[in-house]
């Protein structure tokens, strides 16, 4: 049965093309609408197995909404038959096997779930915390369901610090669960797909939540997002590239250095924002409208089929202005994916962009 009713969605955002548009681009930044056709609601669910990534198993089928990527259309890859059968296994090993740590949460209290089995900041803001507002009215009578491995991210911290009301149960590394009584929020159906409400939500109160932090002043609204502080996807020329950003105002900043606050802060008071695509885009919830953002990707995603460039599409229901570059990449072998490896900027195209965005500014 259903908590909370399934919501459908109504807000339909303008798709406004890159600002530097090169009509050979015209497959890769067409209308997508299908955000419409959707409707998430809350469940209870009596009786559920939860394994150790999010995954709820109810009479021997994965539930729909627990999990991002298992609907059976063709907008993203797909994952529901992966999932349902590690998740069918690991039930079955808890319920009749010992190899496997379960515990049961039996008491009269109601548990929420709000994680999957994909987790970085970018899930933590366009999922999880939707996930949280969904029920935000109901957080007194919840206990949240917390993965340990949470312990190790402070945007993590931060945001729960916001809604000191809800309860907390600590889940041990690969413990698996049986919950007696389960608040499921349904997340949104695939992971590169924006629902326009939602982020305006999320958008919304968090804002709200840095109006009275005091942080320092930023001694320039052109903001560099460094990925100096991450092993992978950087540019291979990072030196060339920080000397032109510098030249032309921009100052350099590594998000994984500062708090979530600290962050949502400094995007909206950018004016322009250059970084090569990765989770810390999500921050474009925050920008203001009217801001500029240049988004650095890998040539590959030319001939992509599949990629949504989604981070446009946050953009565009942000009301910013989306530039974008496609760079060549390196060929690591130690590097599992072409999107994981380093990028190669073409210093002259970069710096033209980069003028562009600051004329219009």
């Amino acid at each position: 049965m259903y908590y909370i009713e399934p919501r459908a969605f109504k807000i339909k955002h303008e798709h406004k093309l890159p600002i530097n548009y090169k009509t050979e681009w015209k497959h890769l930044f067409q209308p997508d609408y299908e955000y419409l056709n959707i409707k998430l609601g809350v469940k209870e669910i009596k009786n559920a197995f939860v394994n150790h990534y999010g995954l709820v198993i109810k009479n021997g089928l994965l539930v729909k909404g627990c999990a991002p990527n298992i609907g059976f259309s063709n907008y993203d890859d797909r994952f529901y038959y992966q999932h349902w059968r590690k998740a069918v296994e690991q039930m079955l090993v808890c319920r009749f096997g010992k190899s496997l740590p379960s515990v049961k949460l039996d008491d009269n209290r109601k548990y929420l779930l709000i994680h999957s089995p994909w987790f970085s900041y970018y899930f933590w803001i366009t999922e999880c915390i939707p996930r949280i507002l969904m029920v935000k009215n109901h957080l007194k009578d919840l206990t949240l369901i917390y993965p340990e491995s949470w312990d190790k991210f402070r945007f993590v911290k931060d945001t729960l610090s916001l809604f000191p009301e809800l309860s907390i149960q600590k889940v041990e590394t690969d413990k698996h669960l049986w919950v007696k009584n389960l608040i499921m929020p349904e997340v949104k159906p695939w992971t590169p797909m924006f629902i326009p409400e939602q982020v305006l939500e999320v958008r919304s109160f968090l804002l709200k939540s840095i109006q009275q932090k005091n942080f320092a002043e930023l001694s320039s609204t052109n903001i560099y997002m460094s990925r100096r502080d991450s092993k992978r996807k950087n540019f291979e020329n990072e030196t060339d590239v920080s000397a032109m950003l510098k030249e032309n105002g921009f100052i350099d900043i590594a998000f994984g250095d500062i708090s979530m606050f600290e962050q949502i802060n400094i995007i909206h008071k950018a004016q322009n924002v250059v970084s090569i695509t990765g989770a810390g885009m999500s921050n474009f919830t925050f920008l203001s409208p009217g801001a500029s953002v240049l988004d650095f990707t890998n040539e590959k995603y030319l001939s992509h089929k599949k990629y949504k460039f989604h981070y446009w599409k946050l953009s565009n229901i942000v009301e910013a202005d989306y530039y974008v570059q496609f760079c060549p990449h390196t060929n690591h072998n130690h590097i599992p994916r072409f999107s994981l490896q380093n990028l190669i900027a073409p210093i002259p195209e970069m710096e033209k962009n980069v003028k562009q965005m600051l004329a219009k500014g």
